[in-house]
């Protein structure tokens, strides 16, 4: 499936834009952790949050990247999975782990689109002079990412359910 791959290059552009319009507008210190109700209490360079982003979405776009490459080359002792000496053999083997390179596509598609929300939404307290984050957005997104992973894993452990 080359949707994931086709969303992350998207989002990769999308970035670089994002990049280009707020970076000349950011102050050269910015506020880079915010507590529960949105306020500012840490501070970072800017090139430094920067260089944080863009290592966090290097890092969550391998889901989608390098993961589905290396799994078939993985040991199956390396590979942590439900019953996995029962689905990581034979014939069995090569469909899950298409399954499993699908469904770890989408998680980084997922995690990659949510750091790129967070970190906006950053972007946009830095250029306000209050500051402040908007606390709402942020916990919205953050307790339906919350869902996403819990119906990722219960599609996961569905589909590695026991053999018997």
């Amino acid at each position: 499936m080359k949707l994931p791959l086709y969303i992350v290059l998207f989002l990769f552009g999308l970035v670089i834009a994002q990049t280009a319009y707020f970076y000349p507008s950011l102050p050269d210190t910015v506020g880079s952790h915010f507590d529960g109700i949105g306020k500012v209490n840490g501070t970072s360079s800017k090139l430094g949050y920067f260089a944080v982003y863009f290592v966090s979405l290097a890092i969550t776009s391998s889901f989608t990247l390098l993961l589905p490459l290396i799994f078939k080359y993985l040991p199956t002792a390396i590979i942590n999975l439900p019953h996995r000496e029962y689905w990581l053999s034979g014939d069995r083997r090569e469909e899950s782990l298409k399954f499993l390179n699908v469904h770890f596509s989408w998680f980084g598609v997922a995690t990659m689109l949510m750091i790129i929300i967070i970190f906006h939404l950053t972007f946009l307290a830095n250029l306000n002079p209050v500051k402040d984050i908007s606390a709402p957005i942020f916990w919205a997104l953050l307790c339906t990412f919350f869902l996403f992973v819990i119906w990722w894993t219960v599609l996961l452990i569905r589909r590695f359910h026991s053999p018997s």
